[in-house]
């Protein structure tokens, strides 16, 4: 699929490079082909425009001089019989070829002619007037002003090739350049999709599990249908159990979910952080006891942040969880509340099991559980960290983990402190 797409990009990549570079190309080719030819035809108007001002008492053009007149253009004199009286300035041409830029008797303006495969620009001038040539009165009918586009015909075929080559070069360069960038593009995306298949396949583990117990339970109900609750209490049990199990399941699922799609879930506001942490200490205490875990407090009173005081408690509520899950009986678990500088600082360390070093960069991952974690003894979905991350970073705060195998586990959490007005 990615190998696909990384494709599509490169030659959308290489099309749209294409268009542009056509365009702009194109638009300096025309733009200079303008160009010179306005300067030509420009020339050729203002040359003209002196002659109309310019009173021609001689037939041969050669006798006026005009330093500031380009030399490559030719001045050609035509009688009323198609034939030439004289010929000024310019470069040499053949005779016969002089003949062909003969004019019709209504031709004026600019023209472009070709003459032994050779461009012309033409400015023809109607004058219509009579000269004494050789002991003979004739008429003098139009004047040609010729110029050869040889050298901008030249200056412009070889931007063409430029551009052409230039094309060619950087179509190849823009596809190498398309692939690398596709590459790198594509690789946050393959990555999430990666983690999404992952996500679905643990999620989908993960149920699996609960439903397959209860489907069990409740087929094992109807093979004894004579039975009262009191015989099939154990299997009532098991099946509200999981159902609890998958109901928490689902609930985690969902705030991940909801977490993603960037919708709000986090409503500030000031709220006292010690308090909500002593009474999640307090929720614990019982269980505590029964594992014969001791909880140790250091808190710090008062102690406002601004943050969603319900999600706070939850975070707490993972954090010592985790705690009780994984200490041993007459372990110790504390939990500390202060203030340093402007942010409050939570620590829950307990002396449990601890996680293996070359898991800790992966315990705020979905569904990741180590070995040990995946204990049968351990209930969970590996879902807890994750979500009590994200409560973390949706306060703006961090979260640090150190923990060493056999000997404990220690969870440091800072907060922004709201400023009082």
């Amino acid at each position: 699929m990615f190998r696909r797409t990384r494709i599509r990009l490169v030659t959308l990549n290489v099309i749209v490079f294409i268009l542009l570079l056509n365009g702009l190309g194109g638009a300096v080719y025309f733009t200079m082909k303008y160009r010179m030819f306005s300067q030509v035809d420009g020339e050729l108007e203002k040359i003209a425009n002196r002659i109309y001002s310019t009173q021609l008492v001689h037939p041969k053009l050669d006798r006026i001089r005009w330093p500031d007149v380009d030399r490559r253009i030719v001045f050609l004199m035509w009688d009323d019989q198609g034939g030439i009286l004289g010929k000024a300035y310019g470069e040499f041409m053949e005779p016969e070829d002089l003949l062909k830029f003969r004019p019709t008797p209504d031709m004026q303006g600019i023209d472009t002619f070709t003459v032994s495969g050779l461009p012309y620009r033409v400015y023809t001038l109607p004058v219509n007037d009579t000269l004494f040539f050789n002991g003979k009165f004739k008429r003098l009918e139009q004047i040609q002003l010729i110029y050869n586009l040889e050298p901008e015909g030249k200056m412009l075929s070889t931007l063409l090739y430029v551009i052409v080559i230039g094309g060619l070069a950087s179509i190849v360069i823009a596809g190498l350049a398309g692939l690398f960038l596709a590459k790198r593009a594509l690789i946050p995306i393959q990555l999430s999709w990666e983690k999404q298949q992952q996500f679905i396949a643990d999620a989908s583990h993960e149920l699996r599990t609960p439903l397959s117990v209860i489907l069990v339970n409740l087929e094992r109900l109807f093979r004894h249908p004579d039975h009262t609750i009191e015989q099939e209490s154990e299997s009532i049990s098991v099946s509200i159990q999981e159902s609890k199990r998958m109901n928490r399941l689902v609930s985690d699922l969902l705030t991940l979910a909801r977490s993603d799609s960037n919708e709000r879930q986090i409503m500030k506001q000031r709220v006292r952080l010690d308090e909500i942490v002593l009474k999640s200490v307090q929720a614990f205490q019982q269980l505590a006891e029964v594992k014969e875990i001791q909880l140790q407090t250091d808190i710090e009173q008062p102690l406002e942040v601004l943050g969603d005081e319900e999600r706070l408690r939850q975070l707490m509520v993972i954090l010592l969880d985790n705690a009780l899950k994984y200490s041993e009986p007459a372990g110790t678990i504390s939990v500390s509340c202060k203030r340093e500088g402007s942010s409050a600082a939570i620590t829950v360390a307990d002396t449990g099991v601890g996680i293996p070093k070359e898991d800790i960069p992966f315990i705020f991952d979905r569904f990741f559980r180590g070995d040990k974690m995946r204990a049968a003894t351990v209930e969970g979905s590996g879902l807890g960290l994750s979500i009590a991350k994200w409560i973390v970073d949706a306060h703006g705060g961090k979260v640090r983990v150190e923990s060493e195998t056999g000997t404990g586990t220690s969870f440091f959490i800072t907060l922004p402190i709201k400023v009082k007005e």
